[in-house]
């Protein structure tokens, strides 16, 4: 299985990226991230960004949009989605992140699930951190190994 972290926009500040790379560093064993950063667009960012986004997920993967509307679920649950998913027909999980602007209905339609952190709203940049240490903390549950300190 694979996780492709979808969104709009790069990552631009060093400490973040740094995180990143080490988590991605740190779930390597466990499973393949892959990472597609769309541009992010002047006109009509809302529409065309999501519409994009919708364009660039594989066909064969479970679809997660991160929404502060969505369901907020926490460590163990993300931990269970990710299993069943692990051991279901799905090639893998996209996670999509939107741009600043948000993302329209379209996509909010399109996608099989809606999950939150949080209540909070949170740059589209550094929920990518909060991401991915999620998912490594996701595979130390799966896998029932301390989750490192």
């Amino acid at each position: 299985m694979k996780i492709l972290f979808l969104g709009i926009g790069k990552t631009k500040h060093k400490y973040l990226m740094q995180g990143i790379e080490r988590y991605m560093k740190l779930l390597s064993p466990f499973v393949k991230i892959e990472e597609m950063y769309l541009k992010e667009e002047n006109k009509d960012p809302i529409n065309s960004e999501s519409e994009k986004l919708i364009k660039a997920v594989p066909s064969d993967y479970y679809k997660i949009l991160l929404d502060i509307d969505g369901k907020t679920i926490g460590s163990e649950d993300l931990a269970q989605l990710i299993n069943d998913k692990r051991n279901s027909s799905v090639q893998g999980i996209a996670f999509i992140i939107g741009g600043s602007d948000g993302f329209n209905d379209n996509l909010r339609n399109f996608v099989d699930q809606r999950i939150s952190f949080s209540g909070f709203t949170m740059t589209h940049q550094m929920i990518r951190l909060f991401l991915i240490e999620q998912i490594y903390r996701s595979f130390m549950i799966i896998t029932n190994r301390k989750y490192h300190k």
